[in-house]
Formats: C-alpha cells, structure tokens, sequence
C-alpha cells in the first residue's frame, strides 16, 4: 500500500471531508486517486485558511482509504469547483485547527525536500507520493497530536463558516 500527503488547499472542503469521512476529486482525475488500503497524510497548505502570512504548510491529519473511487450521484461542488468522484475514508485522527508538523521544518531530513532550496513546488499536486521513510519521520512526529475527529471537528466547521461570510 502506498502513503500520499493529501494536500488541501482551502478550509471548506477540509471541513466538509472530516465531516464526512469523505475525499473528492474531479471526475477526470480518477485514473490517478488512491487505491482502497492507501494511507493518506493530510496537509493543509500556508492558504488553506487564507492567512498565508500567519499559516505555516502542516501535517496535520492522518487518514487511509477505506472505499475506492466511486462516481458520486450528486457531484460536491466548494466554489466554482465540481467534484465527480468520491472515496471513503477512515480518519485516524486529526491536530486541532493550526496545529500539526510544519512541513517547512522538516527540509533537508525527508527524501521530499531537498537539504538547500525551494521545495514548495513539489507539493504543488492534490497527491504527492512520501516514501516509507518520509511517512515514518511524519507519523512518529504527528501520531502524538492526533485526536479523535469528533474532538477537533467544530473549530475546522467554524473555520469554514469564516470562510463563507469573508468571501
């Protein structure tokens, strides 16, 4: 089974995923979602919740496929965004809101980013490959912060809700 860093991008559809143990993508990109039994590192990227400023990229989630992609009867749109193709998951647990590994901090000790240099671009794609040992340097630095999903859940449903009335 593979490990991929789930990169998410906005708080909206964060949200709606740890609420329903869900994971979509556009319906063209199915070829290319993860397999039932993958292991899936979430992270949220420095604009997830539209302070880049303040943000830092986080590790902040662990989750694995539990149900392969499926077309959805009804496609989830977030924004301008239609996505056709759903995938279950089971949530191993989830940081609370801004919390998690910083990524950035981890340069030059996992074989994703290189020692000097940018890196940012390398996780620039929704699924972004880690090798066995870059999952095992991120878990044994997360699994300590990890809560249930139902813990944590309300502060990422009031980061989304933020969301809708800013913008």
């Amino acid at each position: 089974m593979a490990t991929s860093l789930l990169v998410i991008s906005d708080r909206e559809p964060l949200a709606w995923m740890l609420r329903t143990s869900s994971f979509a993508i556009p319906a063209g990109r199915a070829s290319s979602a993860p397999r039932a039994g993958d292991g899936l590192l979430l992270y949220t990227t420095r604009g997830c919740y539209r302070n880049p400023t303040r943000d830092r990229g986080l590790v902040m989630g662990a989750a694995r496929v539990v149900v392969a992609a499926t077309a959805l009867a009804e496609p989830v749109r977030f924004g301008d965004r239609e996505f056709g193709i759903g995938l279950g998951l089971e949530i191993d647990g989830v940081c609370p809101v801004h919390e998690g590994v910083e990524l950035g901090g981890l340069q030059g000790r996992l074989d994703l980013l290189p020692a000097a240099g940018p890196w940012s671009y390398r996780v620039r794609r929704t699924l972004v490959r880690v090798s066995d040992r870059d999952e095992k340097v991120i878990r044994e630095l997360l699994e300590p912060m990890l809560h249930p999903v139902g813990d944590v859940l309300a502060g990422y449903e009031q980061a989304a809700r933020v969301t809708r009335e800013t913008t």
